[in-house]
């Protein structure tokens, strides 16, 4: 019983030495300023005009513009492999508060026929960002792992 009351008070007295993530100054969270490379295969819903495709293999760049405590702000693009043209998509999200590797951005699309409006999933472990996505409005999906391009910050 002494033993476990110690140990509750080293505990205790550990966490109230510990510096929180705070979300006013941004610290706690990963810097993940920079440009993310991957590829993936994306699937379509059957109402999805692309659904007649299949599976496509696709490639993205998610270039984390800026940090804001906890706020991040993000340009996607993407483009099927073989394509030339990216389309490009505006995210803003934001870390979780209570697992600072963890964040989700929201993204809603400006150029291109392809864009729609979706949810990316992500959490950055081991120097790797791997993200889930849904477009609920489009009915498209996929998952990616994306590693920071050398010489971009």
């Amino acid at each position: 019983m002494a033993f476990n009351l110690l140990r509750s008070l080293v505990t205790v007295l550990a966490l109230s030495i510990a510096v929180p993530a705070s979300a006013e100054d941004g610290s706690g969270f990963p810097q993940i300023v920079g440009t993310w490379h991957g590829t993936y295969l994306v699937g379509f819903a059957k109402s999805n005009p692309n659904h007649e495709k299949g599976l496509l293999k696709t490639e993205m760049e998610l270039e984390i513009t800026k940090l804001d405590g906890n706020l991040i702000t993000a340009t996607n693009r993407w483009r099927r492999i073989g394509d030339t043209d990216w389309i490009v998509e505006e995210a803003m999200g934001t870390f979780s508060l209570d697992d600072p590797t963890r964040f989700v951005l929201a993204e809603a699309g400006i150029s291109g026929d392809d864009v729609s409006a979706g949810i990316f999933n992500g959490v950055y472990l081991d120097d790797v960002i791997m993200v889930t996505y849904a477009g609920p409005a489009t009915g498209v999906a996929f998952a990616a792992q994306l590693v920071k391009k050398e010489g971009k910050n």
